[in-house]
């Protein structure tokens, strides 16, 4: 598909929607009396999904803290973390050996998200564990701006365990088929627990890591 503006008249030109994970090719014309001087072609590749938090605009723990505040009084257990490569993403303590028993970090969006654009279909979620932790369960809480809330658990208990980085996917028809409007999404949250003792040590202080909340097209 070609789009071809003849007449711009400004410094900037808006093609509308583009597609997900195509190549795409610009070149600007000069138009002059002595004719058109062709511009050098230019290219980019748009991304295959939708960021809904990448945790790299957070300048410390502070920022991540008041975006994402959790639900236990008077503790710290929200970080930001990088790594060597200095890629950040959210650290998120956790002791559930204490009521409530679950520990929650709760988004709430500017303004409401419309998670239905451009036909995506599947929501992303990339974590980490440690080896040591508690199994626990792990689940996702998305809330629109009526108050409508759907949550959707983990299949598996020991996921917060894992030391490498998986990609949790939830079909986004499980949040709707819940009550949620899609089209105005007002809050994430990331919970671990269950509402009963984790069977932590007195003292003990499990995490998990958290980056790249994506929307994808359905699958």
């Amino acid at each position: 598909m070609e789009k071809v503006d003849p007449a711009l008249t400004g410094t900037t030109y808006t093609p509308g929607t583009l597609e997900f994970g195509q190549t795409y090719e610009w070149r600007v014309d000069q138009i002059g009396a002595s004719g058109v001087v062709t511009g050098h072609t230019w290219t980019f590749t748009t991304a295959d999904y939708l960021t809904v938090e990448d945790f790299e605009s957070y300048g410390g723990d502070a920022d991540i803290q008041a975006a994402w505040p959790h639900n236990i009084a008077g503790f710290d257990y929200v970080f930001l973390a990088a790594d060597a490569a200095g890629n950040k993403s959210m650290r998120l303590y956790y002791q559930n050996q204490y009521e409530p028993y679950f520990t929650e970090a709760t988004r709430t969006f500017g303004s409401p998200q419309d998670w239905t654009r451009l036909g995506v279909g599947t929501l992303s979620l990339s974590f980490a564990g440690q080896v040591d932790n508690i199994e626990q369960q792990m689940y996702l809480k998305v809330e629109d701006a009526a108050g409508n809330s759907a949550t959707v658990e983990h299949p598996y208990t020991h996921a917060n365990q894992s030391r490498l980085w998986r990609d949790w996917t939830v079909a986004l028809a499980e949040l709707s088929a819940g009550g949620v409007d899609l089209t105005r999404i007002s809050k994430l949250t990331i919970g671990l627990g269950d509402g009963t003792s984790s069977g932590q040590a007195e003292e003990d202080l499990d995490s998990i890591f958290i980056d790249d909340i994506r929307l994808y097209p359905a699958q």
